[in-house]
């Protein structure tokens, strides 16, 4: 197995060291039947082996009595034991050690979601046989999509009754308030909670490890929305994941370039079609978080969407994301009207592959194309684009380039994107105590929180609690983080020269100078993470507002009310978030402010 370990996380950790195939090995006779593995179903009697072991998804499935789910799982089942038992009996075959303070009970709990969303996606991927879901398998032919490429995604199906699932997952255990948190289903005071997915073809979305997280749901008649994803839960955050990726990040690393698309068909068509380093966001606009998700798997990206006019604008608001963090773009450009999947459907896998090849580089698109031909129009939104760009030599080559192909002086714009760098007069900066600047906000959090762990470790259980190292932006508070964490579990007091170890001395050099003020850390804790929690919802109401806008260029009124709804429910959060913080201590001078740019 080739995963990731997150060493901060004990229970990933195991899995990463715990083979499936080895493990369920230990106790079935196994077989290898094409990519995965055969045996007798150890849960109930059979004669034919019904019971399939993945190695690529680290999960097993019986088709006789529909036991499955992960290594875990497996052993829960097996020995009759609980979470924390088969995390220690894993652990103790992988030879690893579970730290002491390890809270075993948020792990059970979150590893009890995790079991609730696989067992959904197999009671979807049932009923997708179904004589109701007729509807779902023609819209697959209609796509020319495969009975393989459906399994292999995982692809199902929502049936029409209003409880099918709950009734499902009580039936094996789960609560309501479960499937609540796991976003399932939808809880309305005076009635019982109800299925959020009806008569819908289901996309299940992975987390990178290959773990379902979410669907996304398509309407296969008339109403809207047409396409309705899970909600926010612990697990699923919109903005962060990529659809696909689980299944594709290793043909991404090899070709050392990504295809991003913007559907989820788009993506299945093109992975059918040979095409299979795709990836997709999560109905909702690129956000900094999947570029930066993305460029742990490739360099480069291909951005490849819709040849109308909604698709020439996510494009262009995906280049700025992409850019900002340090990936190079190409744009490839469909006739008007086509989009990834139908074109392929229609012209084939040669055609496509040929205006993959002819994609245009940041500059000549944008300066070209993106403008409709109006040269300032292009240069406005090149401007944009080099303005959220970090790496100054690459921006300073960008600005060259567009020099020479306008004969507009470097001098100008150097100046314009300086000025499209600078915040906006007049906008109010949301302030954090001893950050100001709203453009260094996030960093002075992240950092503040990385440097109180190094300084008060007795802390390091609250600030564990309160912020993952995987959740951290900044990449030397990141790495402090992960460091603290380490020397934590193993019961050591952290080193003055963990800063020079990791090659983060000048990053936290006036930290380490001025400290921080003597008195209880607690409220300034909660300070920084208030920011942070804050931002967050800034982020994911910015998102909200950009939806909007193109809701009502389509006026596309249900899809309006429905985001007005979720940008005040958001704006309330962030409330909340606010008044929190009051009432725990904060003086009104540090509070963070209010931001006038997200009502209209």
């Amino acid at each position: 197995m080739n995963k990731p370990v997150d060493r901060a996380d004990p229970v990933e950790e195991v899995r990463a060291a715990s083979d499936i195939v080895g493990v369920v090995g230990g106790y079935v006779r196994l077989r290898k039947a094409g990519r995965n593995h055969k045996g007798l179903c150890p849960f109930h009697k059979e004669k034919t082996p019904s019971f399939i072991v993945s190695p690529d998804r680290q999960t097993f499935h019986c088709f006789g009595c529909g036991k499955g789910g992960d290594v875990f799982r497996f052993i829960m089942e097996i020995d009759g034991v609980r979470f924390p038992d088969a995390l220690r009996l894993l652990a103790e075959r992988a030879g690893i050690r579970i730290p002491e303070k390890t809270d075993l009970r948020a792990q059970e709990k979150r590893e009890r979601i995790f079991g609730l969303l696989a067992s959904a996606a197999r009671f979807y991927q049932g009923e997708l046989r179904s004589a109701s879901a007729e509807p779902a398998r023609r819209f697959l032919q209609a796509r020319r999509l495969s009975k393989e490429t459906a399994e292999l995604f995982g692809l199902g199906y929502a049936p029409g009754g209003w409880r099918a699932l709950r009734e499902k997952a009580r039936s094996e255990g789960f609560t309501d308030e479960e499937m609540g948190e796991a976003g399932l289903v939808v809880a309305k005071e005076g009635s019982n909670p109800y299925d959020r997915f009806r008569d819908r073809l289901l996309f299940p979305i992975h987390n990178v490890g290959g773990r379902v997280i979410g669907f996304g749901g398509r309407i296969l008649g008339d109403g809207e929305p047409k396409y309705l994803n899970s909600p926010e839960t612990e697990l699923f955050r919109k903005g962060e994941g990529l659809y696909g990726l689980s299944v594709t990040k290793g043909e991404i690393r090899s070709a050392g370039e990504a295809v991003l698309v913007e559907g989820y068909t788009d993506l299945l068509a093109l992975y059918q079609g040979g095409i299979r380093n795709a990836v997709a966001p999560l109905g909702t606009a690129f956000t900094p978080s999947q570029a930066r998700l993305l460029s742990n798997y490739a360099e480069r990206v291909l951005v490849l969407f819709d040849g109308d006019e909604a698709g020439l604008r996510a494009a262009l608001r995906s280049l700025e994301t992409l850019a900002g963090e340090g990936l190079a773009v190409r744009v490839v450009e469909l006739p008007a009207g086509s989009d990834p999947d139908s074109f392929l459907r229609e012209k084939g896998k040669e055609p496509l592959e040929a205006l993959m090849r002819a994609a245009l580089p940041l500059v000549p698109f944008l300066l070209g194309r993106a403008g409709g031909g109006d040269r300032e129009s292009g240069l406005r939104d090149l401007v944009r684009v080099l303005a959220s760009m970090k790496d100054e030599i690459r921006r300073s080559l960008f600005v060259r380039e567009a020099a020479e192909r306008t004969g507009v002086s470097e001098e100008i714009l150097h100046r314009e994107v300086a000025r499209a760098r600078r915040p906006e007069e007049g906008t109010p900066a949301a302030a954090v105590r001893f950050s100001p600047v709203a453009s260094r906000r996030l960093l002075e959090a992240e950092r503040g929180i990385a440097y109180l762990g190094y300084q008060f470790p007795e802390l390091l259980p609250v600030v564990r609690k309160a912020l993952a190292p995987g959740e951290v932006e900044d990449a030397a508070a990141r790495r402090l983080l992960e460091s603290l964490f380490a020397s934590a579990d193993r019961g050591e007091e952290p080193r003055e020269s963990v800063f020079t170890m990791l090659g983060i001395d000048g990053d936290f050099a006036r930290l380490r100078v001025e400290g921080h003020p003597d008195g209880d850390p607690l409220p300034r804790l909660r300070d920084y993470v208030a920011c942070l929690r804050e931002e967050e919802i800034n982020r994911r109401i910015r998102r909200v507002q950009e939806e909007l806008r193109d809701a009502e260029e389509r006026k596309d009124l249900d899809a309006c009310a429905r985001l007005v709804e979720e940008r005040a429910a958001l704006a309330k959060r962030r409330q909340k978030i606010v008044a929190a913080a009051r009432d725990e201590g904060w003086d009104s001078s540090f509070r963070p402010a209010e931001r006038s740019d997200e009502g209209r």
